[in-house]
């Protein structure tokens, strides 16, 4: 698959580095490589840059958007609550505070900030200032650069694994969440609402305790930190690292709401990738840092000296091929009406081709209509005309002979007859007994005739066929 833009994330995990390549296209971001390089620093620089240019060489990205994330216990984090007024001027009333919190003018802070969102109504502003001591992130850099890796920006691992959260749930909606990440160093409990972190806390785990106990613990703390109300509660807790699935069976008895990071990541991935998502969290989270154009919690420990902006040229291939795929999807799109066009075109053609043909077939056609119409009322007028015969016919074999017929009619099978006969009451048997006569009835009375001395009658009757 071709994608558009990638970001790695690395976080410094103890004495590992974990690694995750996060890619994108057109669509949703796809978590495609993974890779925990164990005990980097007491390893040969040069077999663990091995290691990572392997990485980079399977994941097919450049080295340019790598985000680096800290460790908790590296950095220091500071709530400081300021007037709503100096909003316009926060950087540098930051900067102020900052040079309160540093020891001496030799050990420097590099630090970051982010305003956290204000209750409805507050005429107070809330700020999360990062710190880290220079001589700290020197040393950090300076190891990375021996193994060939360049951060563009720098931030706290955990920072980059609330982002992860927050990115799968826009809206809190004044919600509190608890979010602990379990490593083989201990326990970092994140506690998030509203699309702000109000406390972060690590300590270390002891074997003598259990997850459950541990975690327990670590809540108690953030609730008493962020002075938890009486009514207020926690809504959910989520689980990440690499004993997290082993921690929600201790403590799902005890804790209801809690859930695994995973259940939170709407990226797709690679089967490889799978396995190792609940520990992949912050370094998947710093990936999503550097590829979303925006995020919740937007840090960078980076002096300015050392970040580097992409130039314009690097973007060329990106843009070159999103044009292509995007020219290839409306060429997709249209060439099914394209190709209809085209056939109504070429149908037009022939019809207007054929109307001549047609126009002398159709007057054939009513012609040969006209013909059978005439010839049908022909047909039936010769019917009738037979039939007619065919009647006066049996009517000559029924009667007698001393039967005479003055008045013959035939109306569409009904049939009337009047005359004179001997004895007419006789007439009416011979008549049903012909097959080609029905209901024979006599209409009105039968009289002798003073002239003739016969017996005057009419009769009606309707044809068999």
């Amino acid at each position: 698959m071709v994608y558009l833009r990638s970001s790695v994330g690395v976080e410094i995990r103890g004495p590992d580095l974990l690694i995750s390549c996060l890619q994108s296209n057109l669509s949703a971001g796809v978590f495609t490589q993974f890779r925990r390089i164990s005990a980097y620093r007491e390893r040969d620089r040069s077999e663990v840059r091995s290691e990572i240019d392997r990485f980079f060489s399977a994941a097919r990205v450049s080295r340019e958007n790598v985000i680096l994330g800290l460790a908790r216990r590296d950095v220091v984090l500071r709530y400081i609550d300021l007037p709503a007024e100096v909003t316009d001027n926060l950087r540098q009333v930051v900067a102020y505070q900052v040079q309160s919190f540093e020891p001496t003018d030799e050990e420097r802070y590099c630090y970051d900030f982010a305003a956290l969102k204000p209750a409805p109504g507050s005429k107070r502003v809330q700020v999360l200032l990062v710190m880290i001591k220079r001589s700290i992130l020197d040393g950090h850099l300076e190891l990375l650069r021996d193994l060939g890796i360049k951060p563009a920006a720098v931030t706290v691992a955990s920072v980059g694994l609330a982002n992860l959260f927050l990115q799968g749930r826009r809206a809190l909606n004044g919600r509190l969440y608890v979010l602990a990440d379990l490593s083989p160093q201990g326990i970092e409990v994140l506690t998030l609402r509203s699309d702000s972190l109000l406390h972060s806390h690590e300590s270390a785990k002891g074997d003598s305790i259990s997850w459950k106990d541990a975690l327990v613990r670590e809540v108690e703390v953030a609730a008493e930190r962020i002075r938890l109300g009486p009514e207020e509660a926690i809504d959910r807790m989520v689980l990440a690292g690499e004993f997290s699935e082993q921690a929600r069976e201790e403590v799902s008895a005890a804790i209801s709401d809690c859930d695994l990071i995973g259940g939170y990541i709407p990226f797709e991935m690679a089967s490889q990738c799978r396995p190792h998502l609940h520990e992949a969290g912050s370094s998947l989270g710093l990936a999503y840092s550097g590829l979303a154009p925006r995020v919740p919690i937007r840090l960078n420990l980076l002096p300015s000296e050392l970040r580097h902006r992409q130039t314009r040229w690097a973007y060329i291939p990106s843009v070159v091929l999103g044009i292509v795929i995007l020219g290839l999807l409306i060429a997709t799109g249209v060439r099914e009406s394209i190709q209809e066009r085209r056939l109504i075109h070429r149908l037009d053609s022939e019809i207007a081709s054929l109307k001549e043909l047609v126009d002398q077939v159709q007057k054939l056609r009513a012609q040969a209509l006209q013909l059978e119409a005439e010839a049908k009322s022909m047909e039936e007028l010769f019917q009738k005309r037979d039939m007619n015969l065919e009647v006066l016919q049996e009517l000559t074999t029924v009667l007698p002979g001393d039967t005479f017929l003055s008045v013959y009619s035939n109306k569409d099978g009904a049939i009337q007859i009047a005359g004179s006969s001997a004895a007419a009451p006789d007439l009416i048997p011979n008549l049903e007994k012909s097959p080609l006569f029905k209901e024979v009835v006599q209409r009105g009375q039968i009289f002798k005739d003073a002239q003739t001395g016969k017996d005057r009658f009419i009769f009606e009757m309707k044809l068999e066929k």
